[in-house]
Order: structure tokens, then sequence, then C-alpha cells
């Protein structure tokens, strides 16, 4: 696909695990979650081997059963209690994202965040980490946890001004995928995440091994020369 440089585009980035390094974070909060519920707690390996969305399905596959309803509130409170402290600490910029967000914008293009954090926290979260002013909508999870992002995406999409057709969005993992299919946009997926690159090829998307590489991807689909457009900005 060949687009003049004069076309903008735009990138809808995922936080957790895609913008964030908060592999080991999540996973303090996820084993904090499993002791409370009576389970072993895992390493880094099984945590991305099993991860998936809805979160209670990835509890499920640790535990080789589904949860009841009181298991699930308990695994969610203690997770939503314990992450935050951990991501203080265990959490930072994916390397290579700063200097990625800033070409994409001086080369002309916008991009925006959408994320399943919660709203506030993630508000907070982008100004913390200096990026705030970067992105032209930070939209977080306003509802209850656990679920999908399709219906975000989809609302996200609408209220982005550019036709979908010219925006990519950039996640982690697989719903991240189906999301973008939901709302009618291409994806690429990031292998640093939470899911491991074997289980993302399976969503049929372009996979990326780093940051750069998953925003170079980006451009290419929107047939952008990300060269070309420094040249012309230039």
């Amino acid at each position: 696909m060949s687009t003049s440089q004069g076309a903008a585009g735009h990138i809808v980035f995922d936080f957790n695990g895609t913008l964030l390094d908060d592999n080991a974070a999540r996973l303090r909060a996820v084993n904090d979650s499993l002791v409370a519920l009576g389970v072993a707690p895992i390493g880094m390996a099984r945590y991305r081997r099993a991860f998936c969305v809805p979160v209670p399905d990835f509890y499920a596959r640790l535990l080789g059963r589904p949860l009841t309803a009181a298991e699930c509130q308990t695994a969610d409170g203690v997770f939503q209690q314990r992450y935050p402290d951990y991501a203080k600490t265990d959490s930072r910029l994916m390397p290579g994202a700063f200097d990625a967000l800033r070409t994409w914008s001086a080369a002309g293009h916008t991009q925006s965040l959408l994320s399943l954090h919660s709203h506030d926290d993630l508000r907070d979260e982008v100004a913390r980490l200096g990026l705030a002013g970067r992105f032209t909508l930070v939209d977080g999870r306003r509802g209850p946890t656990g679920g999908s992002k399709a219906e975000s995406m989809r609302r996200h999409v609408k209220r982005l001004p550019l036709h979908p057709s010219r925006i990519v969005a950039i996640g982690d993992t697989q719903d991240d995928a189906r999301a973008a299919a939901a709302a009618g946009i291409p994806a690429v997926l990031l292998s640093s995440g939470a899911q491991l690159a074997d289980t993302l090829a399976g969503a049929g998307t372009p996979v990326a091994h780093s940051f750069a590489e998953a925003v170079d991807l980006a451009a290419g689909i929107l047939g952008i020369d990300l060269d070309a457009s420094m040249s012309y900005a230039a």
C-alpha cells in the first residue's frame, strides 16, 4: 500500500505491557492473588504462557478450573490493592518507547492511549512517565475489571478525527488484536509484554520484538515511510 507523505496516520497504543514495561509488577500482584487463593506462586515464564483476557480465564488456567464468584472477587481485590505499589518500583517505559513516540509525532502523525487500566490511574501514570500532552486522547477503564477491550476500542476509534483506514493499534495480547478487528482497524502486537511471541502469532497479526519495530510495522501498514516523513517535516 502506498500513501503520500502528507496523509496523517494514527496509532492507538495499549498501556500495560506495551507502553509500560510492567511484567514484573503484574507478576508480583498475581502471585499475591494466588497465595490469597491458597495456590503456590508462579514464575514469569508460566505467567506469560498462561496470560489471557478476560482475566478470570487466566486464573482459571492457573487453577485448572473456573473460579467461583468469591474467588474472582478475592483475586481481583488483592491484585488491584497490590499492583499500584509494585508498579512504582517495578515498572518503567518500554525500552525505545519515548524516542519512538517522539519520532512518530515529529513526523506529523498522532497517537492515543487505550487501556483496561483504571482511567484515573492511567492519567496519573502518563503524567508520572513524563508523557502528558503526547496523546490526543487517553482512555482508561471506567467500568468493572476483567473484561475485553473490544467495545472500548470501538468507542475510542469513533472519537478519533481520522478514518479507520488511517489508524493502527499496537498492543501486547491477542485481545488487543481482537479489539482492533472489532473496531475495523489493523493491529501490531509486541512480544515483550504479557504474552509470548508464539501465542501472539496465533492472532494472525504482525508481531514485533521491540517498541521501535512495532511503530515501524504500524507505519508500513499505513504506507508511511518514517524516514521520508521526518525529512519532509524538517
